[in-house]
């Protein structure tokens, strides 16, 4: 019985483990959203990708290296738009083009840039494609259309505005929020004489099991990575990364404005969170002098030495 319960608690451990170590990795794998790869259309469901970072120039060769993907599941159908697009199979014709006369230089492949402007749109029913529209080279990204342009980006940031909410607000509940902070200095180059920067890491869990994560890692006091992920099993492909939100290494102003106080916040706290405090110090005037009086007692011949000095 002993070894059966030991068992069952090194098993909670491990499980427990597994599921916190992804929470405050350094880096986050990942997989560029593509809609034919989405598990399931049957439920609904609203998920952001923003992507502008190569780890290694040689190994993100054939992975786009600066792309946003908004996808929108909803009554079985599927909407996804794509800003900072490249047509693989354009990409790939030119990479082919380009090593046989020998001027393949890492990274120039995939030209566009995001911009707020989505370069292509699908619309599927029950993955049945019903609209597909690309801009291709050459072309004005004005012929994707105002309303689709309008209707992606105010989704964009409503989506990022109500996520960056619900973690500030688990960093004000941080006790109940398992809001984790870390802080560690980054290495310098010998020659470097200058002040030591920080990374900053911070995580938090909803109530329903959402796994909130953002970071700072160059140290700039801006945060340019947010993901929020759930275990609901929703995803498309192995690896494919957070499942409801990723902004991975942002280099976006706006999104910059959405995002980039939120380390420095779970850090240094809110002033939400400072306001609380204040309130408890005014209910501690009151209270904190008659707790002295009654954990301080005056022994009987010290209070009679002092009423006799008066």
């Amino acid at each position: 019985m002993f070894n059966g319960r030991l068992r069952v608690i090194s098993l909670a451990f491990i499980l427990t483990a597994v599921f916190m170590m992804p929470v405050m990795s350094r880096e986050i794998n990942f997989k560029v959203l593509e809609l034919d790869d989405v598990s399931t259309y049957k439920t609904d469901r609203i998920t952001y990708q923003q992507i502008e970072y190569v780890i290694d120039p040689e190994e993100h060769q054939s992975v786009d290296t600066s792309i946003a993907t908004l996808l929108l599941v909803k009554d079985k159908k599927m909407y996804m738009f794509k800003d900072g697009y490249d047509n693989p199979k354009i990409v790939e014709q030119n990479r082919v083009i380009k090593e046989m006369e020998n001027r393949l230089i890492s990274n120039t492949l995939w030209e566009r840039q995001i911009n707020g402007i989505p370069d292509y749109i699908r619309v599927t029913d029950r993955r049945v494609e019903l609209m597909r529209k690309e801009v291709v080279p050459g072309q004005s990204e004005e012929t994707i259309g105002k309303k689709f342009v309008e209707f992606y980006t105010k989704t964009r940031d409503s989506f990022i505005k109500k996520h960056v909410s619900i973690f500030k607000g688990l960093m004000i509940n941080r006790k109940d929020s398992n809001l984790r902070v870390i802080r560690k200095p980054i290495p310098k180059k010998l020659n470097d004489n200058g002040p030591t920067k920080y990374s900053i890491t911070a995580s938090a869990q909803t109530p329903d099991g959402k796994i909130y994560f953002a970071q700072d890692a160059d140290g700039d006091g801006i945060t340019e990575t947010l993901s929020v992920e759930m275990g609901d099993g929703f995803h498309w492909g192995f690896h494919s990364g957070p499942n409801i939100l990723l902004i991975f290494r942002n280099k976006q102003e706006n999104i910059k404005g959405l995002i980039g106080d939120l380390t420095k916040i779970a850090y240094e706290g809110s002033p939400e969170e400072e306001q609380i405090i204040l309130k408890e110090f005014d209910k501690l005037d009151v209270e904190i002098p008659k707790l002295i009086d009654d954990l301080i007692i005056m022994d009987n011949e010290s209070k009679r030495v002092i009423d006799s000095s008066k």
